[in-house]
């Protein structure tokens, strides 16, 4: 996937500012949008939370 890297502020768990960062889309609360970033560590480890939380859950179902 292309993504596009612009210099910001991570909303993930280092939450560094000044960093490159990637938008993951749109935040949904109260009825309102924010943009959602993340830089390159806090990206890989979201991907891996997700991969396990989809991998485990597959083959719970079988």
């Amino acid at each position: 996937m292309d993504r596009e890297w612009i210099t910001g502020e991570c909303w993930l768990w280092c939450e560094r500012t000044g960093v490159p960062v990637v938008w993951l889309g749109p935040v949904q609360w109260g009825g309102q949008h924010a943009p959602l970033y993340s830089c390159a560590p806090c990206l890989r480890r979201l991907e891996t939370k997700a991969a396990h939380y989809l991998l485990t859950r597959k083959s719970s179902h079988i």
